[in-house]
């Protein structure tokens, strides 16, 4: 599943993958007033998900203003079995990248305006219930994926946000700037409420990859690496785990 910008609405696309092969086949997109500013998804289920809208302004001028004032307008949308959008969670501070326990009973969502990671548990009718946050502080979050064989979460974001701005605005003409970006690894706690315990994983001036957004473990041939994505960059670092790992 993918979140689509396309020409004539946003929407979310769902593929069909093969494992073995290199080819997605296209299965359907679907699309709802409740999709108006879909950031990232998450699938529960080869035909449910659930997507985050990071804002709820849709003109250019307000959506500057609802990130600058941190306004709580942002929510989540659940699409179930029977086709049908629905309002998962709602008052929240541009959630952003959106990830999910192996078991799925755990939908953790970044929140960069507050900024924190939330932890949410999935009721029967789709709703998500708050248990535990984690607010930072110096750290913006942006994405975040799960480790299925810990349970552990890596969380990305930015150490300078005003730098980042500068970046993705002056990146296609030109620029100096280089935000310095940020991967926590966040541990759940034995209660919930409690949120979590973070750790510094990796931190970089900016050079390695401006404008960091996206971490994932990788284990291959019994080596662990970190992926590292950016959504303004054409290629991806990739980090050699250490033993902290």
């Amino acid at each position: 599943m993918f979140v689509n910008h396309q020409r004539t609405g946003d929407g979310i696309s769902i593929f069909r993958h093969k494992i073995g092969t290199k080819y997605l086949q296209h299965v359907k997109t679907v699309k709802s007033p409740l999709l108006y500013a879909p950031n990232d998804v998450v699938a529960m289920s080869r035909g449910t998900f659930y997507a985050t809208n990071d804002m709820r302004s849709t003109s250019r001028i307000m959506r500057q203003i609802e990130i600058f004032f941190g306004m709580a307008w942002g929510h989540i949308v659940y699409y179930g079995h029977e086709g049908m959008f629905t309002t998962a969670a709602a008052g929240i501070s541009y959630p952003n990248g959106i990830a999910r326990s192996a078991d799925g009973n755990t939908i953790y969502v970044a929140a960069s305006s507050e900024p924190s990671v939330n932890m949410f548990r999935p009721a029967s009718d789709g709703t998500l219930v708050l248990v535990g946050k984690t607010v930072f502080k110096d750290f913006v979050p942006d994405n975040v994926s799960v480790d299925t064989t810990t349970g552990q979460v890596l969380v990305s974001g930015f150490l300078n946000t005003f730098e980042m701005f500068r970046y993705n605005h002056e990146v296609l003409s030109g620029t100096s700037a280089r935000p310095a970006a940020a991967v926590r690894r966040l541990r759940p706690l034995a209660y919930p409420h409690k949120g979590f315990a973070v750790e510094n994983v990796l931190a970089h001036d900016g050079t390695l990859l401006p404008a960091t957004t996206m971490a994932t473990l990788q284990n291959k041939r019994g080596v662990q690496r970190i992926l590292l994505g950016s959504v303004m960059a054409d290629h991806i670092a990739i980090c050699r785990a250490g033993s902290r790992i």
